[in-house]
């Protein structure tokens, strides 16, 4: 079973409205929902507090239909799906080849082992939450972008 066949399988389907957002002093975000007491799970309130969740949400109209958007501009994106993105681009494994002395660099996942040992991370994911990782991806990407104009 693949990793998205069993986060379906094991999907906690709610109906939640936004009721708050604050950011923090380190920088992370508190965002609280507030859901009908018919769509609690018990899964969530038997869990103990610190249990990590995934989550995937979507928008939704008056007319209980997702609602369409517009693609997301790449500044709105977070830094982990930013590197996931690039390191499916051909383009960006000649940028680490190339510039960052990645010779090896001839894959998603060879480029994913060159963006976290760049990075100083050992998951993408901490892109998100390390601030230092944070900046270093940005200065990376730029790096890349500025490389682009110069090579084409």
């Amino acid at each position: 079973m693949n990793p998205a066949d069993l986060a379906r399988q094991n999907a906690i389907p709610l109906e939640v409205k936004k009721d708050g957002l604050q950011q923090r002093q380190n920088g992370d975000w508190v965002l609280r929902f507030v859901v009908q007491a018919a769509d609690m799970d018990q899964r969530l309130t038997s869990a103990a507090m610190g249990t990590r969740f995934q989550v995937a949400l979507v928008e939704i109209g008056d007319d209980e239909m997702p609602k369409q958007k517009g693609k997301m501009d790449w500044r709105e994106m977070q830094p982990a799906a930013q590197a996931a993105i690039r390191c499916n681009e051909a383009t960006f494994w000649a940028y680490l080849r190339e510039v960052q002395a990645y010779p090896d660099v001839e894959s998603p996942e060879t480029a994913t082992v060159a963006v976290r040992h760049l990075c100083k991370v050992s998951s993408r994911a901490e892109l998100g939450t390390n601030h230092k990782a944070r900046v270093l991806w940005h200065q990376l990407d730029e790096s890349f972008q500025a490389w682009k104009l110069v090579s084409a």
